[in-house]
């Protein structure tokens, strides 16, 4: 019977341990509930390059008056958040919210699209935007990766409606060559 139970418990165990670790790395949507996190990679937040906050440096990036020039609405500045992203909420605009998403410098390119096709249902090229651009197949043009000379980076938008307003996608790839060009 002890055996039994031994056995039991470190199952038990085991079980708890692997349950902590999931919930401690896949937390779930640190960065507002859009769902899409943006970590296609490998769920590091650290900066690629050690310069510095990756929120922060996703906000010099784009600005609010970058994203009204493309979405509808009034958007306050972005404000850096825990997944390598700044968030700008959008106030009266077809969106909700925008999130651009910085990854570090360009060549780390085939392993960020690597972490995309393993972990978001493979990845559509793009063309047109920087030097490479897709989006990842689990949100479709909502969402697109983009590589610069000099770096790589990501938006996502969310909308809160059942179905995707319409031009919402061209507008996603407005703002990702609007963002390639002002950098």
């Amino acid at each position: 019977m002890n055996t039994l139970l031994g056995r039991a418990g470190g199952a038990l165990s085991a079980s708890a341990c692997l349950i902590f670790l999931l919930q401690a790395g896949c937390g779930g949507d640190s960065d507002g509930g859009d769902g899409a996190d943006g970590d296609g990679a490998d769920g590091d937040d650290s900066s690629d390059d050690g310069s510095g906050d990756p929120g922060v440096m996703a906000c010099e990036l784009a600005d609010a008056e970058l994203v009204m020039g493309v979405f509808e609405g009034t958007s306050a500045d972005g404000m850096p958040g825990t997944s390598r992203n700044c968030r700008f909420e959008i106030t009266g605009g077809q969106v909700q919210t925008v999130n651009v998403y910085y990854y570090g410098p360009a060549d780390d390119w085939d392993g960020v699209r690597q972490g995309y096709d393993a972990n978001r249902g493979g990845t559509t090229d793009v063309p047109g935007i920087g030097n490479a651009a897709y989006y990842p197949n689990d949100r479709g043009p909502l969402e697109l990766v983009v590589q610069t000379d000099q770096v790589i980076f990501a938006l996502s938008v969310f909308v809160f409606a059942p179905e995707t307003p319409p031009g919402v996608e061209d507008d996603v790839a407005e703002l990702a060559q609007a963002i390639v060009a002002s950098n």
